[in-house]
């Protein structure tokens, strides 16, 4: 739906410059909300506040840093309280002002915000001031109106960090960026309950839209991926399950890296231009497409104009489609340049072309990958070591090295798609190919509470860049253990704490140093 607010910006803008901050609690700069408890303890300092949306409003261009700390449980906007300056949308989630806003719930599966609104745009639309919030669900409701509504827009330098959106509603979207420098990280996109579903998952418009998605899951989507109206979606280690389109680009931008998309039947990758330039550049990506008559690649435009629509694919794999690749475009003076380029990938070289160029002649292999469930490589692919010999990324989908030698011939060459295979060591604890393994893995991606943690609980999630590794870990003086990802302790005693993880590779090599995270259990304090 590409769907953008229905006020204009500098309409949005003087409301920003006009709004000086609602109550008049400077002082206060952490709010529990809905009330005191062990997540946010009645101190000096901590003001408790039942609304929301009058937190995200108190002391908000006062010039010192918000926090706002929310308990286990669903709060709804109810449209009780409304900003007193800023824009009001009744039933919305509001920060308006300029000081920097952390939001900070008890976890995806204890706290959920949604909305009790019947005819919204956003149930969460993110202004002037830097959201950073963590450790919540934002649930669309079934109240919205069908194929319409979304759940947060976000507008620049935000960050959404283990956060997840879930629709009850049909045809609802997900996540849109407007402004710069916009961070999801580490969360989901699903439908919910029994007609959950979302039209668009993330996307981005306008000249300076950019909205980085890195290790998100997408699913019950129709249009997942999208970088429209000259805006830039940038999608890193991303696992789309799709009713139609993997990834778009619109007159915008997307870069795709490491994912894996799912789709019911529909086009792999497609790039439309109109006025202003679309490209969509996708490497190591694995495409598989259950049904259909579409090309794994599409690049076309509907109009004379002058916009230039480019598809790039490198070390990727695409399987499933009718052909490789479609162009669709006029002809004549002043018309964009519609093109589609795949090189070291696995996929149809047949297509058609009804105006642009195609080239896709270097590199490339039609081949069964023999893909296993999870989409990763079994080691008699033909994908192995069937990618780049000369550029790519250093690393694939859950972190492993790039390149690997796959196959064993004593040469390093990336894999097409997500994944990198690596070869199990020999038998006698040496490498593969008889080469003995000595290099130490390292733990990637320690993810875990910020450096002050409430209610004795912490939890923990790491990877290693070694696939099959194992893992130790060890808290303060405890005796080290085995353990998995995600790792969680209880009953924890306040004060400060250390948790340390180590990798063990399948040739028995250790973590040269442990992954570390320092945190602290602040004293339970009377409500």
């Amino acid at each position: 739906m590409f769907r953008v607010p229905t006020y204009g910006f500098a309409v949005l803008a003087l409301a920003v410059a006009l709004f000086v901050g609602g109550e008049d609690r400077a002082a206060a700069t952490t709010f529990c909300v809905p009330t005191f408890g062990p997540a946010c303890a009645n101190t000096a300092g901590n003001v408790a506040e039942d609304d929301l949306e009058k937190a995200m409003n108190t002391s908000a261009s006062d010039g010192s840093a918000d926090t706002i700390v929310i308990a286990a449980g669903s709060l709804a906007d109810d449209a009780g309280y409304e900003p007193s300056s800023g824009f009001k949308n009744p039933a919305v989630f509001e920060p308006n002002g300029s000081d920097p806003l952390t939001v900070l719930g008890a976890g995806r599966a204890a706290t959920t915000l949604t909305s009790e609104g019947s005819g919204n745009i956003y149930m969460l639309l993110l202004g002037s001031r830097k959201v950073t919030m963590r450790d919540l669900t934002l649930e669309i409701p079934a109240s919205f109106p069908d194929d319409s509504g979304a759940a947060v827009q976000m507008y620049a330098g935000d960050l959404l960090e283990r956060v997840d959106v879930v629709s009850l509603n049909v045809g609802s979207d997900g996540v849109s960026a407007v402004g710069a420098g916009n961070v999801f990280r580490d969360g989901e996109l699903r439908g919910g309950g029994l007609e959950g579903e979302l039209s668009d998952g993330f996307d981005v418009s306008g000249a300076t839209g950019a909205l980085l998605v890195e290790d998100a899951i997408v699913r019950d989507v129709s249009w997942p991926l999208i970088g429209a109206t000259e805006g830039t979606l940038t999608a890193r280690r991303v696992s789309v399950d799709s009713r139609t389109y993997g990834a778009i680009a619109t007159s915008g931008h997307v870069v795709l890296q490491n994912s894996v998309l799912t789709l019911d039947a529909g086009i792999g990758l497609y790039a439309s231009a109109g006025a202003e330039d679309a490209s969509l550049l996708a490497d190591h990506v694995t495409v598989v497409n259950s049904g259909g008559t579409n090309p794994a690649l599409e690049a076309k435009k509907f109009s004379g104009s002058a916009g230039d629509a480019t598809l790039t694919a490198t070390n990727s794999i695409f399987r499933g489609f009718v052909s490789g690749y479609k162009t669709e475009t006029p002809i004549g003076p002043g018309i964009g340049v519609v093109s589609i380029k795949a090189s070291y990938s696995n996929l149809s070289q047949t297509g058609s072309e009804l105006g642009g160029s195609v080239d896709v002649a270097t590199g490339n292999i039609d081949a069964d990958p023999q893909l296993l469930a999870d989409y990763s490589l079994p080691p008699t692919s033909p994908s192995i070591d069937a990618g780049s010999p000369f550029l790519g990324l250093n690393d694939d989908f859950l972190g492993a090295p790039r390149p690997s030698d796959g196959n064993g011939d004593g040469l390093a060459i990336r894999d097409q798609g997500a994944f990198e295979y690596q070869r199990p060591p020999t038998p006698g604890g040496g490498g593969g190919g008889g080469t003995a393994d000595t290099t130490k893995p390292k733990v990637q991606g320690l993810k875990g509470p910020g450096k002050a943690l409430a209610a004795g609980k912490a939890k923990f999630s790491f990877r290693a860049n070694e696939a099959g590794s194992k893992f130790v870990c060890k808290l303060d003086r405890r005796k080290a253990a085995a353990c998995k990802s995600p790792k969680s302790y209880s009953a924890l005693k306040p004060g400060r704490h250390t948790f340390k993880v180590w990798a063990i590779d399948p040739a028995g090599n250790k973590s040269a140093k442990p992954a570390k995270r320092k945190f602290r259990v602040p004293a339970a304090s009377p409500s």
